[in-house]
């Protein structure tokens, strides 16, 4: 019966991903057509910073000052959406629904190329595909796009096309890691964090390609010379690519100054409150420090921020080191999106379901290290996008949105560990055409 059940699952994969695709698409536009989400803080700076370039009013909040606050990728992304389709939220809503289902379909080729079993890719496709995290294509933030682009990166190390021309996958790799920095600063220093790791496993382990490595770092950061220009021209200072950063440093780890800060990972509602006087208290003594100290444009503020917020971490070692690992904690494990709700609603299943994204979390995480144990090489820019993001939002911020890039290497994962869950390496039988072997 079960090896029925493959050969029919095998045989009708195409149908079924299709099938599977498609409901998942409506659900997104349902999502869409039935909610309607307010346009406001991060979210209200892309849109307008996308309507003034449409306009003309070049890379503006405000229409009349350029700034350099945002990123340009994700805005300039929206302005080309509004240039064809006009300003509609919901039409732009759609463009990243779309983008999300491409998203799965790069997931489900990488588990393809592998050749993780037919049956196993429809399971984690489906996984995926009713994943809370599509709520994200209603809201104007970056992290679909980012999904995207990491899924795509993914799909570029283990695609036969460009395995086989291994000049050509570098390249697109590096432009690839490029448009991720564009699309969030927090990707600024992963080129450098690549190269880092490259450099001490050459020094541990002489397979280690670093040339390749080096190549890609560099056309990611040669990527951002015209904005780097661009910055300078505007603002007669060295940004290379926002002035921010600060800020957050500061709001994340101001509070270790007064007391020990240890924020609940599993009821998010309660972290989302905390956040939410936290920033009430970070606004007015931002007003408080702008008086006294005379702070005019965002960029004296931002270099302010930056400088208390590394004095208070100098101060309180202990205190961040907890707060660090509390921020790890919520990182990869708060809860799934929508789960104050539930919790509402029913905390019996509320807690069936952490139970089983904790389950899912900590298997997917098995799955990559198995699949790096056997395929190193392959593996070493999927493991450095992971400790990169993790160490960062640890050190700095986490909440749960900024865990969406990382989904997509998730549930790939998940697949790999599916496929070999009896075995402590690949299978020997198991031709894996497009990663090295080391």
């Amino acid at each position: 019966m079960h090896k029925r059940l493959e050969a029919f699952l095998s045989r009708r994969e195409n149908v079924l991903i299709v099938a599977v695709l498609f409901i998942a698409l409506v659900l997104r536009l349902a999502l869409i057509f039935s909610v309607t989400e307010p346009i406001d803080r991060d979210a209200m700076e892309y849109f307008d910073i996308a309507q003034n370039l449409v306009t003309g009013k070049g890379f503006s909040i405000d229409g009349i000052e350029p700034t350099a606050r945002r990123a340009p990728g994700y805005p300039l992304f929206l302005a080309g959406l509004i240039s064809v389709f006009g300003a509609a939220p919901r039409l732009l809503y759609i463009s990243q629904a779309i983008i999300n289902m491409l998203t799965i379909i790069l997931v489900f080729l990488a588990l393809k190329y592998i050749e993780i079993k037919s049956h196993w890719r429809l399971f984690v496709i489906l996984l995926f595909s009713f994943s809370t995290s599509f709520v994200y294509v209603n809201v104007l933030y970056a992290e679909i796009l980012t999904m995207f682009m990491v899924a795509l990166i993914l799909f570029l190390l283990l695609s036969p096309a460009t395995y086989s021309r291994p000049i050509l996958q570098t390249v697109m790799i590096g432009f690839a890691i490029g448009a991720l920095i564009y699309l969030r600063p927090t990707y600024l220093y992963l080129p450098l964090f690549i190269l880092v790791c490259a450099f001490m496993i050459r020094i541990f382990k002489r397979h280690c390609q670093v040339r390749k490595y080096l190549t890609m770092a560099g056309i990611a950061i040669l990527m951002l010379a015209p904005w780097t220009i661009r910055n300078y021209v505007k603002f007669g200072q060295f940004i290379p690519l926002v002035a921010a950063g600060g800020g957050e440093l500061w709001g994340a780890n101001f509070e270790i100054a007064e007391r020990t800060v240890w924020h609940p990972v599993s009821d998010i509602k309660k972290y989302e409150d905390q956040r939410t006087i936290s920033l009430t208290l970070q606004k007015r003594l931002i007003g408080d420090y702008r008086q006294q100290y005379q702070l005019t444009t965002p960029e004296e503020m931002n270099r302010f921020l930056s400088r208390e917020g590394k004095k208070i971490i100098r101060m309180h070692p202990f205190r961040y080191a907890l707060l660090c690992f509390n921020r790890l904690m919520i990182f990869w494990f708060s809860p799934p999106i929508g789960s104050a709700t539930l919790k509402a609603i029913s905390p019996i299943i509320f807690l069936i379901i952490l139970l089983l994204k904790y389950l899912l979390t900590i298997v997917s995480v098995f799955g990559l290290w198995k699949f790096t144990r056997g395929n190193f090489s392959g593996a070493f820019l999927v493991v450095s996008i992971i400790l990169y993001l993790t160490i960062l939002h640890s050190a700095t911020h986490a909440i749960q949105r900024y865990f969406l890039p990382l989904i997509p290497l998730v549930y790939f994962g998940l697949g790999y560990f599916l496929d070999t869950r009896f075995f402590l390496k690949p299978r020997s039988s198991q031709s894996i055409r497009s990663v090295h072997r080391d």
